[in-house]
């Protein structure tokens, strides 16, 4: 299986370049990955809500030094793993932290 090094993409942030991101899956690939995962119309619906109730339409400079908003952060991606199928797949879910 190919590799694809993502590493700069996440120590620079991200950015309008990774959502054009393609990677292509070969059908066995994609055979492995949760359903919920796909972008289909079953779960559009649901990942509409998701960003409706978790994306801030603003965040002020203010708000990176409240504590407030890593708990905010963290609810998010809970929310968004157990949604797509990923069960815990980050440290804080795996700690409890």
């Amino acid at each position: 299986m190919p590799y694809l090094d993502l590493e700069q993409l996440r120590r620079n942030g991200g950015g309008p370049a990774c959502l054009r991101l393609r990677v292509v899956l070969t059908p066995d690939e994609i055979s492995a990955l949760p359903p919920r995962a796909l972008l289909t119309p079953t779960p559009h619906p649901a990942l509409t809500a998701w960003v409706k109730q978790h994306y801030r339409d603003k965040l002020a400079t203010a708000d990176l030094a409240d504590p407030l908003l890593l708990e905010e952060t963290r609810r998010a991606l809970d929310s968004l793993t157990q949604l797509l199928g990923l069960g815990s797949i980050y440290p804080f879910q795996l700690t409890g932290a």
